[in-house]
C-alpha cells in the first residue's frame, strides 16, 4: 500500500498519512461489522483513491511545480534526473492513464488492476496500451534519453 501510494503521490508525509486514514477507515467497518470480502483489493482500491483525492485538491489550490526527490538505492545524478523526469511525465497522464501506469509497473495482473482501478476487464488492455503511448510520446517531448 505505501509503495503504491509513494508511486502515485512522492511526499513521504502525505503517504504515510494516507495509508493511516485506509487502516482507521478499515476499523471504523470493522467496529461498525461491515464485511469487506476481497481485503486487498479493497486496500488497495482506497489507496489509489485516496492518492487521486489528495493529487486533486493539491492541484486546485496549487501549482506542481515541483517534486519532491526521493532517497534512491543509488544517489547517481543520471538516474535521480531520470526518475525526476519519469515522475512528471506520469503527472502529465490523466487520473485513470495514471492509475493503470502505476499498478502495471507494480506488476499487477489485469484482473488485478480492473478490480483496484474500477474499469471492466475487457478495457483494461487497450486503455493500458493508450496510456503508454501516451506516456512515450510525452517522454519524447521532453527529450527523454531512453527514446
Amino acid at each position: 500500500m505505501y509503495r503504491l501510494a509513494k508511486k502515485m503521490v512522492y511526499d513521504q508525509d502525505v503517504v504515510a498519512d494516507i495509508v493511516q486514514e485506509i487502516f482507521l477507515y478499515y476499523y471504523e467497518k470493522m467496529q461498525n461489522e461491515i464485511l469487506v470480502l476481497n481485503l486487498k483489493n479493497w486496500l488497495l482500491r482506497a489507496v489509489v483513491n485516496k492518492c487521486t483525492d489528495y493529487l486533486n485538491r493539491k492541484k486546485k489550490h496549487t501549482e506542481l511545480t515541483a517534486i519532491q526527490e526521493l532517497a534512491t538505492e543509488d544517489n547517481s545524478f543520471e538516474k535521480q534526473n531520470s526518475n525526476l523526469t519519469l515522475r512528471q511525465a506520469i503527472k502529465k497522464l490523466k487520473p485513470l492513464e495514471m492509475k493503470l501506469v502505476i499498478l502495471y509497473s507494480e506488476d499487477y495482473s489485469y484482473k488485478e488492476i480492473a478490480q483496484i482501478a474500477d474499469i471492466k476487464f475487457s478495457s483494461v488492455g487497450k486503455t493500458l496500451s493508450r496510456a503508454l503511448l501516451k506516456l512515450k510520446e510525452i517522454l519524447i517531448k521532453m527529450k527523454y534519453e531512453m527514446y
